[in-house]
């Protein structure tokens, strides 16, 4: 018998994430969500949120199989537009940024910008961090800034 263990090096502990968030913005605890934060709750008004996810996957995962992911999540979405999709350079890390708007029936048009990157584990494990911030549409110009401004302040430290 012998002992293996996690954190390790075969068994790598998840990305350490910071980020910036406006004052008065609380913090979500959510099933599955390594960090999520709202803005303070308005009657009668879509609660912008951002929120942080790692999903750990084999170490032949790629930025390419990141972005057919977000491209089957986006096919799932009722009455999407797409506003624009690439690639953006932050810290050294690649990411795919994607921004595009969606509406249920009966609800109000909601506006995302989601950022994904691939983060090499030491060739044991790939981790995939994804970050996707939501407003309602009626106020997009304006909160999808405050989106933009959280998503460029996130900094990932591996152990």
């Amino acid at each position: 018998m012998k002992s293996i263990e996690y954190p390790s090096a075969d068994f790598p502990g998840p990305p350490r994430i910071r980020l910036e968030v406006p004052e008065g913005w609380e913090p979500l605890t959510v099933p599955g969500v390594q960090l999520a934060v709202a803005q303070p709750r308005i009657e009668g008004r879509f609660r912008a949120n951002v929120v942080v996810t790692v999903q750990r996957f084999g170490p032949e995962f790629t930025l390419e199989a990141a972005r057919a992911g977000l491209d089957q999540r986006k096919a799932s979405l009722p009455e999407l537009e797409e506003l624009g999709t690439g690639e953006i350079e932050l810290e050294g890390r690649t990411w795919i940024a994607s921004e595009y708007g969606y509406t249920q029936p009966g609800r109000p048009t909601v506006v995302q910008a989601a950022r994904y990157a691939v983060l090499d584990r030491g060739g044991v494990a790939t981790d995939v961090l994804e970050i996707v911030g939501s407003c309602g549409a009626e106020n997009a110009d304006e909160e999808i800034e405050t989106v933009r401004t959280m998503q460029d302040s996130l900094r990932v430290h591996l152990d």
